[in-house]
Parts: C-alpha cells; sequence; structure tokens
C-alpha cells in the first residue's frame, strides 16, 4: 500500500477508516460508455484517500446472468479498455483509454496500485470510461453477448485534526 501521509491540506491526519466506492456497469458495444455520473462522487463529508482502484470484468448471457463458466480473467481484461479522470481536479489519471490487464498487476491480485494516494475532497468524483474490444468468436458460441464492468476504488476516509464536535 505504500507510505501513509500524515497530513492532508495542512492538517494533521487523526485517523482513517476503510473505505470504496464502487459501481457496475454492462456493456456489449464497442462504443466508449461512461459509468453513471454520481458513481464515483465522494459525498461524505470526509476526504477519501484512494490507494487502488479493482476492475473486475464478467462475461454475461443474453438474460445479462453470469456465464457458468467464465473466460480467463486475463482474456477478459484485454478486452475492456478504461479512461480514468478525476473530475474535481481536471486530472486525467490514463492518458489514452487503457486495456485493465496493463494497469493491474498480478495474476490474483488484479489491482491498480499506487504508490501515493489519490485523495478526492468532498462533491469531487472519478469519471470512469468503458470501451470494449470486438469479441473473439467463441463468445457467441458459449452464450457471451455482453460484460459487466466493475470498478471499486478503494482506500480511506480521513479524519482531519481539529475534530468538529459533530463527528
Amino acid at each position: 500500500m505504500g507510505r501513509l501521509p500524515a497530513s492532508f491540506a495542512n492538517k494533521v491526519i487523526q485517523s482513517r477508516f476503510p473505505y470504496e466506492l464502487s459501481g457496475e456497469l454492462v456493456s456489449a458495444t464497442t462504443a466508449p460508455i461512461q459509468f453513471p455520473e454520481a458513481t464515483f462522487l465522494n459525498s461524505v463529508d470526509k476526504p477519501f484517500e484512494i490507494h487502488r482502484m479493482i476492475p473486475r470484468v464478467y462475461a454475461l448471457d443474453a438474460a445479462n446472468l453470469l456465464i457458468d463458466e467464465q473466460p480467463d480473467q486475463e482474456l477478459l481484461a484485454g478486452l475492456v479498455r478504461i479512461k480514468v479522470t478525476d473530475l474535481g481536479l481536471d486530472q486525467i489519471l490514463t492518458k489514452n483509454p487503457t486495456l485493465i490487464g496493463v494497469l493491474t498487476k498480478g495474476s490474483s491480485e488484479r489491482t491498480w496500485e499506487w504508490a501515493e494516494p489519490h485523495t478526492l475532497v468532498r462533491s469531487n468524483q472519478m469519471q470512469v470510461i468503458v470501451e470494449l474490444l470486438a469479441f473473439p468468436a467463441a463468445f457467441a458460441e458459449a452464450g457471451i453477448i455482453s460484460l459487466k464492468i466493475a470498478i471499486a476504488f478503494e482506500g480511506f476516509l480521513l479524519v482531519l485534526a481539529p475534530a468538529s464536535e459533530n463527528r
């Protein structure tokens, strides 16, 4: 997870609470699709210190149900490109849409780890745009017609000093 800063916005970090922002999107098209606007909005009264992004991809049938025998995760991660932007800072985190398999490390962990945390203050949000590549021919034979892309930003909510009486 890397080093943990002792302060944020010139205030001492008194404590951290585990937290995550997550969302799911189903797509069968190669056209770029954005997660709904408020999906990755920090709507709590504390800064959200993000340490990692966890992307997962699942194959679905015509009824949008999970396929019993999921394709290899490397294959699925190679079919989805994502573009991530911090809208509050107007900061692009992926210059171009990037394959999930390129962003993530490890075959079992499959997370995009950040050496330094990225902090979202209240009312700021991450924008995630998904772009699918063409499916292999074997997908049609297996009844796979769409993919579910699940994204979770994981980290900590920060309690900053001085603490208010409302916390």
